[in-house]
């Protein structure tokens, strides 16, 4: 019997030190670089839904808690006031459209008015020319005594009629030219009104799509605060929208066990909420700071007692998995992550070792 006990004592002892050495290898293998921590949690970034203008609700689409996708309604608006400026923005549009085919019209009739001046320049150049050959035969004939003198007088009078008719149509052509680059002018400004207008009508649909708020990415409605008959104003916040899928975990790590951990490093993720999946993630982040520099009120240490506290650094993971379950994650849930700091960035680990030393005397290269 006593054999027995012995033989049954020693398999104990065998089987406690083998148990023993397995957990020395795996603890300096890998448990020895798992860092973990109970001082984390799940957080979720929200969008703050508001109005963009101001108008009494008409209609609320969802409730408390409800998923929706991206572009689903979430709120309905009055539009009917924007439905007005719409119409008068569509009429002021029409009307600058018609003002440039007038001044258009305006144009081709100046240029017909320029087209006439011109062809009365051309006639009264052809009257000073004739004015001329008339003055010049009277002066020959009346030099030989064959026309009265006051035939003569009365050819040069022509002649001054025809050349003072012929100053008059140039003036005109030149008015008739001014008149035209003013007309010219109209059309750009009335093009400039047009377009005015065209923009005053693309504001104001724009303002009438904002009486439908949707939403802009998929997630989870909370804190609807509003209802059927509100008036929403650009500063009241209606509801927040959850993005499910964008949720991370925060890990407040001592400042002792953040010597290994970078960027990339994967990550157990165990979560209260649901003992049996087993999270994965991977370390995205590391705050540039300890979570009391951040503090609304900042120890001083250089007053009073000082007593040294280890300090913990907020380490930013995102979930990455399963993705069935990650619809579950909830803001605030408890989670206990194990971070996996075996494998390091080799460029940062060895760009202290590899920095060049500088040399007062560097010697010459063999192209030298």
């Amino acid at each position: 019997m006593k054999k027995g006990v012995k033989m049954t004592m020693a398999v104990i002892v065998v089987v406690a030190l083998a148990g023993l050495v397995w957990w020395g290898i795996h603890w300096w293998l890998t448990g020895r670089f798992i860092e973990e921590t109970d001082n984390a949690y799940v957080h979720s970034d929200s969008v703050a839904l508001r109005p963009e203008l101001s108008a009494r609700v008409i209609e609320v689409a969802v409730d408390d808690n409800q998923s929706v996708q991206k572009g689903d309604l979430l709120v309905r608006l009055d539009a009917r006031d924007a439905q007005d400026r719409i119409a008068k923005a569509e009429a002021q549009q029409a009307v600058a459209a018609a003002n440039i085919v007038e001044a258009r019209r305006q144009v081709a009739l100046q240029q017909a008015a320029i087209d006439e001046t011109q062809a009365q320049v051309s006639a009264a150049e052809a009257d000073v020319q004739q004015g001329r050959q008339n003055l010049e035969r009277s002066t020959s004939l009346e030099s030989r005594q064959y026309v009265s003198r006051q035939k003569l007088e009365d050819d040069q009078t022509a002649l001054t009629v025809a050349q003072s008719t012929l100053a008059m149509r140039r003036a005109a052509v030149n008015s008739a030219k001014r008149q035209l680059a003013v007309a010219e002018a109209s059309v750009e400004s009335a093009q400039a009104n047009y377009e005015a207008a065209a923009a005053d009508l693309a504001y104001e649909r724009n303002q009438l799509d904002k009486t439908r708020l949707v939403a802009p990415r998929s997630g989870v409605v909370t804190n609807v605060d509003v209802e059927n008959g509100d008036l929403a104003q650009p500063s009241m916040t209606l509801m927040q929208l959850v993005p499910i899928e964008s949720a991370y975990v925060i890990a407040n790590y001592k400042e002792t066990q953040i010597t290994r951990m970078r960027i990339g490093q994967p990550v157990d993720i165990e979560i209260d909420a649901y003992p049996g999946i087993a999270f994965k993630g991977v370390v995205e982040s590391l705050a540039p700071a300890t979570g009391s520099e951040f503090s609304l009120l900042p120890r001083d240490n250089a007053t009073g007692n000082f007593n040294k506290i280890v300090q913990r650094l907020p380490v930013k993971i995102r979930v990455t998995g399963p993705v069935q379950a990650l619809d579950r994650l909830r803001a605030g849930l408890s989670v206990v992550p194990q971070i996996d700091t075996r494998n390091l960035d080799p460029d940062i680990e060895a760009a202290p070792d590899k920095a060049p030393v500088a040399t007062e005397n560097p010697a010459p290269s063999p192209a030298s």
